[in-house]
């Protein structure tokens, strides 16, 4: 199967932030692997194959049409509103980085009796964590940002990532094919519930974001999220993720993959204590918590409902 994140990831991103920042007007021009080969890809997630087709095309329009049914999001004034009223929101400020974080990962592992769930540090960029479950690690990029998100909150994310993946295999539930709004809402979820940074604020500016995304550039999304608080740094990061799948940046369009985080968290804020804790039985999405009454795990409901604060 392929990643489809390794063909929307940029090859050039170091570069084009260089560019990026000697300039107040220019709007990066990224480039993929896809470009210089005849790929041919194959998903466990049929929703990802007109993504696909859509970013190869370069048809804008129909990026964010497909990414909205991929991601399960539904940009709305409503939410616009919450999520902007959110986002002005602060708390402190966090900091750390990539080693301290490893370690508390480790830690984190422990906590569940994975210490043999290895964590690498690698020099990639792009992301913060990512678990690669068939291998059994987590990889963390040495270019990790907290700032408005903490790395305890960070850990709790990632371990979401890994219970519900363990759980699979130990109830023998196969992965939802509409698993992954879900698993990213519950993930951010746990995470913001859990502590007291400024996770969901960072969550909510990606959601406000998206919205500017789609009509406008990704200097317009850098800008909006400096303009709410962001530094630099970070609102490169994110904001460049925004455009993530597009070659020219300067173009209206975005890939909603980070709105998606605070979409699915209110979805899964509206659950109840035992809905929550039932997500745990594996890789589903809430529509098929009605084929899971009861939570069947490697660990104890006491352990999961503690943890996560559930």
């Amino acid at each position: 199967m392929t990643n489809l994140i390794d063909l929307i990831t940029p090859t050039n991103l170091v570069v084009e932030q260089e560019k990026f920042f000697s300039s107040k007007k220019y709007n990066p021009t990224f480039h993929y692997i896809w470009q210089d080969s005849n790929l041919d890809p194959t998903f466990s997630i049929k929703a990802k194959y007109p993504l696909w087709e859509a970013i190869k095309s370069q048809n804008h329009a129909l990026i964010v049409d497909s990414a909205s049914k991929l991601f399960e999001v539904n940009l709305n004034d409503e939410t616009l509103n919450r999520a902007n009223n959110l986002a002005k929101v602060r708390g402190k400020i966090s900091d750390g980085n990539a080693e301290e974080y490893v370690d508390l990962m480790r830690e984190g592992l422990k906590v569940f009796n994975l210490p043999n769930f290895n964590v690498v540090l690698t020099d990639e960029v792009g992301f913060n964590a990512r678990p690669n479950h068939l291998r059994g690690f987590i990889t963390v990029s040495k270019h990790i940002h907290f700032e408005y998100f903490s790395m305890e909150g960070g850990v709790r994310h990632e371990l979401v990532h890994v219970l519900r993946y363990q759980n699979g295999k130990f109830n023998g539930i196969k992965r939802s094919r509409s698993f992954l709004p879900t698993e990213e809402g519950l993930a951010s979820w746990c995470q913001d519930n859990a502590n007291d940074d400024n996770g969901l604020a960072q969550h909510a500016i990606e959601y406000v974001a998206s919205a500017v995304g789609v009509n406008g550039s990704l200097r317009d999304v850098y800008n909006v999220m400096r303009e709410l608080g962001m530094s630099s740094d970070l609102a490169w990061k994110r904001a460049s993720r925004h455009k993530f799948g597009f070659i020219n940046t300067q173009m209206p369009g975005d890939i909603l993959k980070p709105a998606m985080y605070y979409a699915n968290e209110e979805k899964v804020a509206a659950l109840n204590t035992e809905e929550k804790l039932r997500l745990f039985v594996g890789k589903i999405s809430i529509s098929d918590l009605f084929n899971y009454q009861d939570y069947e795990g490697m660990w104890s409901q006491k352990l999961i409902k503690e943890y996560f604060k559930l």
